[in-house]
């Protein structure tokens, strides 16, 4: 049998590394063997890592049907930035000008999103104090929920009264929840307070133990909650002794490699939650390696230069990410000893059954032909140039990456790759 493609290297799935062939046939992997498999074309790429489709579950693409944010990031610069950095599937935040809390919205930004995007972008729907009601309709078109525990864009904050009520009606719906957990309050005490002179002060630590301690209160009433929760973008190492086995966890390549001494008087290194101490990056780090972390996510968030450029209380919180995150994952292999079979997991198998795509996660037969090829003996320095992200800036500028991706496969077309490297 002649198939339409066929790729041959070291196949890298959460329980098991082994060299193979798999075949690819209208868009899914119908075969995977060691040897004989022929197609009408081959990509050779033994010296290279073959993950399942990379799925980053937290991104901010910034694009709604108000068009307000395009010139920070949109569907087709997210999406390609996605690719450039190995990513196949992407999760849409709900926070932007006009939130993703109603079906008509969700309605336009997928429409929007078929339109212009390269690569499956999802959606996060958002919970309010407007919506907590009604968030059951619009649950055909969202993949999660997501609530804030501190002010964002839109008004999307929840306080402590309602997350009780917000996180039995998001369990009603049988969907996934994410939350940003740090605690508003703790936040405006620090500005009240004394004269605060860093970021991470003015939002510290203790906002994060703190939101999570009510996570935790609210989602152990009288009845237990059953519902899968993940607690976004943990900055502190403590968070992962107090939510234990009972939550998902996730972390960013920003957290994991840069610390609050990076900053200083630096914007472009703002973010929420803010970065922490060297002590706590390499917690974390350790913490990440033994498998103690469920998902590796981007959190990416663009501003342009000029917004970056402000007075730093002054200047938008968040980095991009999306382009790098496929040389990021090499450093982890290359530089940190993280073990491929743990970057699939993390990367891909995780965010798909979290969010209920059993389609896509692994390499099978049967699931959806998407790749993410690495090459981890290709060092990469990061350029501005050579980005993808509307952006034009990343806070990885300058570093060297000992590795990058070879191409990417989604549904079976391969959508970037080296030409040098197939024949």
């Amino acid at each position: 049998m002649l198939h339409d493609l066929i790729i041959e290297g070291k196949i890298v799935n959460p329980d098991a590394i082994h060299d193979a062939q798999l075949a690819i046939d209208n868009g899914y992997i119908t075969a995977i063997r060691k040897q004989g498999l022929k197609g009408e074309r081959k990509i050779e790429a033994r010296k290279c890592l073959i993950f399942p489709g990379f799925i980053d579950q937290h991104a901010h693409l910034r694009e709604d049907s108000s068009h307000k944010w395009d010139y920070k990031e949109d569907f087709k610069s997210g999406t390609a930035a996605a690719v450039h950095g190995g990513i196949t599937t992407i999760i849409d935040m709900p926070n932007t000008p006009l939130p993703g809390i109603s079906s008509d919205r969700l309605i336009k930004k997928k429409k929007l999103a078929r339109t212009e995007g390269v690569i499956d972008i999802l959606f996060y729907g958002g919970v309010s104090d407007s919506n907590i009601n009604t968030i059951a309709k619009m649950q055909k078109e969202v993949i999660a929920y997501k609530i804030y525990l501190a002010e964002t864009t839109g008004g999307l904050y929840i306080g402590d009264e309602v997350l009780p009520k917000a996180i039995a009606a998001v369990e009603a719906t049988a969907k996934p929840l994410v939350i940003h957990c740090e605690d508003q309050r703790v936040i405006e005490k620090m500005r009240k307070g004394l004269k605060v002179t860093a970021h991470s002060e003015l939002r510290p630590e203790e906002a994060e133990l703190s939101a999570v301690k009510k996570v935790l209160a609210a989602a152990s009433g009288d009845t237990k909650i059953k519902i899968k929760i993940d607690i976004a973008h943990v900055s502190v190492y403590r968070t992962l002794d107090l939510i234990g086995k009972r939550f998902h966890c996730e972390v960013t390549p920003h957290h994991l490699f840069f610390t609050k001494k990076d900053v200083q008087a630096n914007a472009f290194l703002k973010v929420n939650p803010p970065l922490r101490s060297e002590e706590n990056r390499l917690l974390l780090l350790d913490a990440f390696k033994s498998g103690k972390i469920d998902f590796l996510v981007t959190d990416h968030a663009p501003h342009t230069k000029e917004e970056k450029a402000r007075d730093f209380f002054e200047a938008p919180a968040g980095v991009p990410n999306l382009d790098t995150y496929g040389n990021f994952v090499a450093w982890l292999i290359v530089h940190c000893g993280v073990p491929p079979m743990l970057i699939a997991r993390v990367c891909a198998y995780n965010p798909a059954m979290f969010l209920g795509l059993h389609d896509r996660g692994s390499i099978e037969v049967g699931k959806r032909a998407n790749l993410s090829i690495l090459d981890i003996h290709k060092p990469v320095k990061i350029r501005s140039e050579h980005l993808y992200t509307k952006c034009k800036w990343s806070p990885f500028e300058g570093y060297e990456f000992p590795g990058a991706v070879r191409h990417v496969i989604f549904n079976g077309i391969v959508v970037t790759e080296d030409e040098e490297s197939h024949i």
